[in-house]
Order: structure tokens, then C-alpha cells, then sequence
């Protein structure tokens, strides 16, 4: 049985899951975009990775300055890995 605290599910490492299944998506949809509208350059899909994981360490920037948010190495290695997992997929 799985343990309830104030209404939600504990399950471990889901908001890891969470992180790494976001920034899959984010970096397969930029290589759709970038392949729709560039021609095919090999340095398209390393752009597509550049902006996903750009994307998610300003974010986990952001959340370490705000006192009401926290930022986590693990968040940003999941967002890293969604995001190399994406582009790798899109190929």
C-alpha cells in the first residue's frame, strides 16, 4: 500500500520522473520545430538539446532565488537527461 501525506501520493523520485518526462517532450518538439523550419543541419539537433537544458537550469536558477520555491541538482540532471533522451529519440 502506498503511503498517503495531506492528500498526494508518496512516491519516490516522481518529481524527478516529472522533470525527465517535460524536458523529453520540450526537446522532441524543438527538433520537430527546428526540422520544419531550417534545413537539415547536423547541428540542429545539438541546438534543439542547448535550448532544452538552458531552459531548465534557468529555471532551477530562478526557483533558488525565490524563498518560496527550491532548487535541486537532481531536478536539473533529470531535466539534462529528458532533454538528451528527446532530441536522441526525435533523430
Amino acid at each position: 500500500m502506498i503511503p498517503v501525506r495531506e492528500g498526494t501520493l508518496d512516491i519516490p523520485y516522481v518529481d524527478k520522473c516529472l522533470h525527465l518526462s517535460e524536458y523529453f517532450l520540450l526537446a522532441w518538439l524543438l527538433v520537430q520545430a527546428l526540422r520544419v523550419s531550417r534545413d537539415l543541419q547536423p547541428s540542429y539537433v545539438l541546438w534543439a538539446w542547448i535550448y532544452a537544458t538552458s531552459y531548465g537550469l534557468l529555471i532551477e536558477i530562478i526557483q533558488a532565488m525565490l524563498p518560496w520555491r527550491s532548487a535541486e541538482l537532481g531536478d536539473a540532471a533529470a531535466n539534462t537527461l529528458g532533454a538528451a533522451l528527446g532530441v536522441w529519440i526525435a533523430q
